[in-house]
């Protein structure tokens, strides 16, 4: 009975100039979702947020101090907008495991 043979896997390695195009378009894209989501939106990362996602969130707050070159007296409201990561769980795993790796020798 004659053997089936098996194709041969070739693994080729992404040069320097793919990466870097790789990553700018990485980059761009998750910028443009950060800058389109509204207050309390939240943006996956990966297939279904296989990767974990971001929390982009309005902040305000209420300081007593002047800016350079103002007068100006009472308080005044800074509003801002916070963007946290929350990893998905998988990752968050993983990357545990590196750490428990790395420091339990």
């Amino acid at each position: 009975m004659p053997k089936k043979k098996t194709p041969k896997i070739v693994k080729v390695e992404p040069t320097q100039a793919e990466l870097k195009k790789a990553y700018q378009l990485v980059t761009k894209d998750l910028f443009n979702k950060l800058v389109k989501a509204k207050n309390k939106d939240k943006v996956t990362i990966g297939a279904m947020g296989s990767l974990g996602s971001f929390h982009k969130n309005e902040r305000k707050v209420k300081s007593g101090i002047a800016p350079k070159g103002t007068k100006s007296k009472g308080l005044s409201t800074y509003v801002y907008y916070s963007v946290r990561f929350k990893p998905a769980r998988k990752l968050k795993t993983e990357l545990n495991k590196a750490l428990d790796k790395k420091y339990n020798k």
